[in-house]
């Protein structure tokens, strides 16, 4: 994607829902549709040529009319749902849907942590770490949240080029790491550590889709995924047996704390360190890779876009009128947080997974105990059934389009039901602060000469971001 080739969108309203069929998640009386391919199949590879040609676009290919479709990777088959009403029964009925082969492949690289688990485990390890992210807690993270920003970019020289996607890892990584760990940590760690997160985080999708066969060869990107996940773990090894030796180093309690003093449901017993360590790499995965590149795309959204940058100036000077940014002046900010929703709106993971506990008619197909059934917030969040202009960047849609005229499983950014992102408010105020910091010191432009990707991952994001800037007058 071509910084040049972006254009501002206008002013939209959402297209009116689609009316799906009768009742589309009924289970009574026995099913009669077979349920229909996705399209793009080929015989034996079934979807796997067209997922490696096209990766970005492929969820959004295989929507049709009908609101569930089969897709194919070689012997893996998987029920893609495309129906809002389905996606969102699925994420929240669990007595139906546990988690599926995506989480299973996280689980199996890191244990059994939260974002991977299921039922009382799940439930059990959500009180753990809750008290850490929420609202009194964010609240007393906050004044980290802008100092980092307000070092970070005060840093910045006028006139020179800076690399804004590494910058805002960077920032965002700070922030985590502080919540998590309780602990500042240097450059050249907390660089590792968000290196090697990516690099993950880009082999996901195939680890979780593809059969087994095809992840185990040893290919260099097989081995480099290897080679990342033992930098990782010994990463997070050393911290955590940093803080043993120190228990009282944190200054409040944090996540590690909460960790180091849980107790396991089913023994009594303390968490182990392979637990501590599932549950702490699992929650920086997700909180660096999520936070880091989509405040990274909210940039990017901006820069390209001056009007928005300009509304979102004019909205920092009105409300801060010479001030420092707090907490409590948050909420003012109406039109910032409407640039983080429909950036989330635009640029949302790949795909999702379940599983099915026990067989279930979804759309009138018999969906069989064991099968996998999967949905993409991507395409989801794209759907032009649902959003006028749907590929276009528009914070104004969020008047009605992120209100009450949705329909329920159309906008999901943090999930929903039991498994709803624990650190979603976290996530929020980072950006926030962030994005307001920024463009209330800072006019942006992209670098001359640049073109900007979109890079396939779990969650793509930007190739680069270099940027010039020019201080606020």
């Amino acid at each position: 994607m071509a910084a040049t080739a972006t254009t501002p969108a206008t002013a939209t309203t959402p297209a009116t829902a689609p009316t799906t069929p009768a009742d589309p998640l009924a289970d009574a009386g026995p099913a009669s549709v077979p349920c229909p391919p996705a399209p793009g199949r080929t015989p034996l590879l079934g979807h796997v040529p067209a997922l490696l040609r096209n990766p970005l676009t492929f969820f959004e290919s295989t929507r049709t009319e009908d609101p569930l479709v089969r897709v194919g990777f070689g012997p893996v088959h998987l029920y893609l749902a495309n129906d809002p009403a389905l996606v969102h029964r699925i994420q929240v009925d669990t007595a139906t849907f546990e988690r599926g082969r995506f989480f299973e492949g996280l689980a199996g690289h890191f244990g059994n942590p939260l974002i991977a688990s299921n039922g009382e485990d799940h439930r059990h390890q959500r009180r753990v770490v809750k008290p850490a992210f929420n609202r009194s807690s964010v609240r007393s993270y906050s004044q980290d949240i802008l100092d980092e920003a307000d070092r970070r970019f005060g840093a910045w020289q006028p006139g020179r080029t800076v690399d804004a996607d590494e910058e805002m890892s960077d920032l965002v990584a700070a922030v985590v790491l502080r919540a998590l760990l309780g602990a500042d940590l240097g450059q050249e760690t907390v660089r590792d550590i968000r290196s090697t997160l990516f690099m993950i985080a880009r082999r996901l999708i195939s680890r979780t889709v593809f059969p087994d066969a095809l992840t185990s060869l040893p290919t260099p990107g097989n081995r480099r995924f290897q080679a990342a996940m033992e930098r990782f773990r010994t990463t997070v090894d050393t911290l955590v047996a940093g803080r043993r030796a120190t228990p009282d180093q944190a200054a409040s309690p944090d996540v590690l704390d909460a960790l180091l003093r849980a107790t396991h449901p089913h023994t009594g017993k303390p968490y182990t360190d392979e637990q501590i360590r599932s549950e702490l790499l699992m929650m920086l995965f997700a909180a660096l890779e999520t936070t880091s590149t989509s405040l990274t795309w909210a940039v990017f959204e901006t820069t390209v876009r001056p009007e928005v940058q300009q509304r979102l100036h004019e909205e920092s000077s009105r409300v801060l009128d010479g001030q420092p940014l707090g907490y409590d002046k948050l909420r003012e900010l109406t039109y910032t947080r409407k640039v983080v929703d429909e950036t989330l709106r635009l640029h949302a993971p790949m795909l999702f997974t379940r599983r099915a506990r026990t067989d279930v008619v979804l759309a009138g197909t018999l969906v069989p105990a064991g099968a996998e059934i999967g949905y993409s917030p991507r395409a989801m969040h794209r759907n032009p059934g649902t959003y006028d202009a749907p590929h276009q960047f528009d914070p104004e849609r969020t008047e009605s389009a992120l209100g009450k005229d949705l329909p329920r499983g159309a906008y999901f950014p943090w999930g929903t039901g039991p498994h709803r992102c624990v650190g979603e408010h976290l996530a929020e105020t980072t950006m926030v602060v962030a994005l307001a910091t920024l463009v209330g010191r800072w006019q942006l432009r992209i670098a001359p000469g640049t073109r900007i990707r979109e890079v396939n991952s779990s969650l793509p994001h930007p190739s680069s971001l270099p940027l010039r800037v020019t201080p606020r007058l």
